[in-house]
């Protein structure tokens, strides 16, 4: 069984949308809808549509701005606003004509503009600076409880209609100043938590990048699933081993810039061949590339497009390529001490492969009998060679390209 990596470190889209409901949308919603509570008793509100139309939008803002972080298109200051705009539009078209006679209305655009003007500043200021508008956004939020308990206090005591009367008052201005010093904290907590994160984010793609160079998607994504897996087994692959026909004495008379240039671009088009296959495990060794392939239908039609596609960049070099492939079992896993492993293959099948290849002519695709057996491709006749390390010459096939 295998993962999704990129959920592993990016989180899936409902992630995101949970995470946006609760970190930012509902704040001022669920502010709002306690407030109205206490003002019109629980047996009016709770029967009111407005109740529910509220609720609704706020589900909807929270969909849009998770889905758009997940999709890498945020657009917060559009997001917002999609509450306040859905509640104004549906209340006033239901006849609440008077909707921003009401001071809490006001506060949820005021609070939803400005918290969207700073997210959206976030995207587009270097990232020191974006990081300390964390700060203020977290102050503009906790103080989301300030104005709403100042306009509860309005509402039911009219010697409160100014902010100045308001703080005269020790415990509201003791509330003021430990709500705003809250905001401080809880913004640089979070400043540092986004820093950190950030920091964790590139670090987990670059050693993604690594293992995956080192491993393979395939076997990267079992080993997260299942570190078990990547343990010693016994197992049927095919191996497809492919060098480069006259690259030692080409090498010889080249800078090594151009024979490093040339090997680059040689291992680039090979990879456009096997990314598409059900290839497990690519090693490369200078000019000579081993492929590990789950099934041996999927190795034949590689080489026949490893061949067709880099003999025609090779030409210009004077080069060719020679590919054996043998099917078998053979053992896979971890190798080497407690401080350093990689992950190979090794056998009877391994060496045979590398065998063919070897004994491969310029251009020309050497396929062992194992591997005819099973798929019966078009070939020439067949040839039986001697291959080190095999008492008795082996069968091969050369395909017809």
């Amino acid at each position: 069984m295998t993962i999704d990596i990129d959920k592993c470190l990016h989180g899936t889209r409902n992630n995101k949308i949970i995470q946006e409901f609760f970190t930012n949308t509902a704040y001022f919603p669920i502010a709002n809808i306690l407030l109205e509570l206490l003002i019109r008793g629980p047996q009016d509100y709770l029967y009111e549509p407005s109740l529910y139309v509220l609720l609704s939008a706020t589900m909807i803002q929270a969909y849009f701005l998770g889905s758009w972080q997940f999709a890498g298109n945020p657009k917060p200051l559009i997001g917002n606003l999609i509450v306040p705009t859905l509640y104004t539009t549906i209340e006033m078209l239901s006849g609440e004509l008077d909707f921003f006679h009401s001071l809490y209305h006001i506060a949820f655009w005021g609070f939803a503009l400005t918290i969207g003007i700073i997210q959206q500043l976030r995207l587009h200021t270097p990232t020191h600076l974006a990081n300390n508008l964390i700060i203020l956004e977290n102050i503009i939020r906790t103080n989301i409880l300030l104005v709403m308990y100042w306009i509860y206090e309005i509402l039911t005591e009219t010697s409160y209609s100014l902010a100045t009367t308001f703080f005269i008052q020790d415990g509201h201005l003791f509330l003021a100043l430990t709500i705003n010093f809250m905001g401080v904290m809880t913004g640089i907590a979070h400043r540092n938590a986004e820093i950190f994160l950030q920091l964790l984010k590139q670090t987990s793609q670059q050693l993604r990048r690594y293992s995956e160079w080192l491993l393979g998607k395939n076997i990267l994504a079992m080993a997260v699933a299942d570190p078990s897996s990547l343990s010693l087994n016994r197992r049927e692959r095919t191996v497809l081993f492919m060098d480069i026909r006259g690259f030692t004495q080409w090498s010889e008379s080249q800078s090594p810039e151009k024979v490093v240039a040339m090997i680059n671009g040689y291992c680039e088009i090979a990879e456009r061949c096997w990314e598409h296959s059900d290839a497990i495990k690519v090693k490369l060794t200078g000019d000579e590339i081993m492929i590990v392939f789950q099934t041996v239908k999927s190795a034949v039609p590689t080489a026949i497009q490893l061949k067709q596609i880099i003999s025609q960049q090779l030409n210009q070099y004077g080069l060719g390529i020679g590919i054996g492939i043998h099917t078998g079992l053979l053992v896979e896993g971890l190798l080497g001490s407690n401080k350093m492993k990689t992950y190979d293959i090794i056998g009877d099948t391994v060496n045979t492969a590398k065998r063919i290849c070897d004994i491969a002519t310029r251009d020309e695709v050497l396929i062992s009998e194992t591997v005819y057996q099973a798929l019966h491709p078009a070939t020439h006749q067949e040839r039986r060679i001697k291959v080190k390390g095999k008492a008795e010459p082996i069968r091969v096939f050369a395909l017809i390209l």
